[in-house]
């Protein structure tokens, strides 16, 4: 009943609107006919003959038939349903050739989808801040990435990896930070087994990160609860958090993992927390941490580690500004406080880090993307792809563009009856690019699909996941950067490779290429034709007379 009533409701109105046409083409054609008739009746007056004075009056008013088309396209939106009925045309050309429909589509589905995969790892590595909160407010230390330990007090260009007794002093004396956060420069390896279970250890990366690493990055757990300052402190329970991805696929989203006891390289660790999705650190790494450990916690888990060396630097610095702080006074603070630092360590020093002391300095660099040490690593071979890759869909516009001036070569002596009948010049351009675009849009949407395998198989050549990891946190699927590229360069690229086409039409010459267009190029003629055409090939040959050619052949 429902469906029917609907189909009523929709019959009605599309009566209705056509009702309403018809009254607007009757008021028209009344209006039309008023005007003929007192101009009729006016040329009546001045002696002519009723028949005389109808056809003056009409030569008088122009075109009835243009007259009515000028007045339905001031009506409503002309804009719009011209662009509409264009659209309409443009689909119906292109239904009617599949063949050509398919190529082009294929081939603009290739350009821009190699593109499209090209700029995917171009966001991920280059571009994509982390998944935390309010990213711009983050700040690292150190210009480049620094691997991985380092001994002494003097580091060469600018300290960008620090000693846990340095971050203390730091974290405490900077005024500027809201939170000051410490985590290990790598990931290392560890052997994992749940308490209880049967089976044998398996090998996950782990992180050793500061009490306030998650408040720091201002993010939430998925489950239970993330890392305190309280849990990094000596002398505290040992305790875990679980990365999201690990939860899931090795262990089903089992909630009694929370409170659950693994053991880490043989020491119990407590888990009591689940990270959220789409984080994986702090850092794009292959492969991302699945263990977030508490910075005390690792001469436990390492007999030989220990976090009192002052001279042992092997930590990264991220931190979150206060609100309204200057970076530039922030970096000024966090040097005076390096200074005071390696003052309080002068005795320590050799005689060489003595005379490099007027020379260490630090500085402040934006930390949203976290540390980018595979974004130095790939930034280079990353633009060297995204250039190439625009070479090749300028290569497919150039193809397709010359697909398209030989489909309008084609429709060259429609275009010129169109121009011969008055259309405007502005619509005929307006054609090609519509189709050109229609094109380029139906070659981006399948170029999307070949974005997401080439991605796909990019991330699995370039980034080969260990066994039973995650392999680089790349994501192959759309996202919406992605999408509105994809669109971008669809619509630029219909542009560019119409922009010919519509030129060519543009400057079509109706009385020329009316003339070319009627002209036959059949190889055959008739008979009378071909027999008049060997007689004269036969008076040229022998001289004959020009009767002798009446004869049979």
């Amino acid at each position: 009943m429902r469906f029917l009533w609907r189909f009523w409701r929709r019959l009605g109105s599309s009566l209705a609107s056509r009702a309403a046409v018809r009254q607007n083409e009757e008021r028209l054609r009344a209006e039309i006919e008023e005007h003929l008739a007192l101009q009729t009746d006016e040329n009546i007056r001045a002696g002519l003959s009723p028949a005389e004075a109808r056809r003056q009056a009409m030569l008088q008013f122009g075109g009835v038939e243009a007259t009515k088309e000028t007045y339905r396209e001031q009506r409503g939106l002309p804009s719009l349903e011209r662009l509409i009925q264009d659209t309409r045309y443009a689909l119906r050309r292109l239904q009617m050739a599949p063949a050509f429909t398919i190529a082009t589509a294929m081939t603009l589905a290739l350009g821009i989808g190699a593109t499209t995969s090209i700029f995917t790892l171009v966001h991920a590595v280059l571009l994509q801040s982390l998944p935390v909160a309010n990213p711009a407010a983050l700040l690292r230390l150190g210009k480049e990435s620094h691997c991985c330990y380092f001994n002494g007090y003097s580091q060469q260009g600018e300290w960008s990896i620090v000693s846990y007794d340095l971050y203390k002093y730091l974290r405490d004396n900077t005024k500027g930070f809201f939170e000051l956060a410490a985590f290990q420069d790598q990931t290392p390896i560890l052997g994992v087994r749940r308490s209880g279970g049967s089976d044998a250890a398996q090998s996950y990366p782990g992180e050793f990160v500061s009490g306030n690493y998650f408040k720091m990055f201002g993010i939430g757990s998925y489950a239970g609860r993330m890392l305190t300052p309280s849990d990094d402190q000596p002398g505290a329970s040992p305790v875990a958090v679980m990365s999201y991805r690990l939860w899931q696929e090795r262990y089903g989203s089992d909630p009694s993992i929370l409170g659950a006891i693994f053991h880490l390289d043989g020491k119990p660790f407590t888990i009591v927390g689940i990270a959220p999705p789409g984080f994986f650190g702090d850092a794009l790494r292959n492969p991302p941490p699945d263990f977030f450990l508490p910075l005390n916690t690792e001469p436990y888990v390492d007999v030989e580690a220990d976090l009192n060396h002052p001279f042992e630097h092997w930590l990264e610095l991220i931190g979150r500004v206060q609100p309204g702080a200057n970076p530039a006074t922030v970096e000024a603070e966090m040097r005076v406080n390096l200074k005071r630092w390696l003052l309080a360590h002068w005795s320590e020093m050799n005689t060489d880090e003595r005379a490099r002391f007027p020379e260490q300095t630090l500085y402040l660099s934006p930390g949203g993307a976290g540390i980018t040490s595979m974004r130095e690593r790939y930034q280079h071979w990353l633009e060297i792809l995204m250039i190439a890759s625009g070479l090749v869909l300028l290569v497919v516009c150039a193809n397709i563009a010359n697909l398209m001036l030989v489909r309008g070569l084609e429709r060259r002596r429609q275009t010129s009856l169109s121009v011969a009948l008055g259309a405007r010049v502005s619509r005929i351009v307006r054609e090609p690019l519509i189709e050109s675009i229609l094109l380029s849009l139906l070659g981006g949407a399948t170029g999307l699909a070949v974005a997401f395998a080439t991605t796909r198989l990019i991330l699995q050549l370039a980034f080969p996941a260990l066994p039973g990891h995650g392999g680089v946190p790349i994501s192959a699927s759309v996202s919406l950067p992605v999408l509105l590229f994809a669109v971008i360069a669809s619509l630029l690229t219909g542009v560019a490779f119409g922009i010919a086409p519509a030129w060519m039409a543009a400057r079509a010459d109706p009385i020329e290429a009316l003339r070319g267009a009627s002209r036959s190029t059949a190889r055959a003629g008739s008979l009378p034709r071909r027999h008049w055409s060997y007689c004269r090939l036969r008076f040229r040959l022998f001289c004959c007379r020009p009767r002798d050619c009446s004869r049979p052949l």
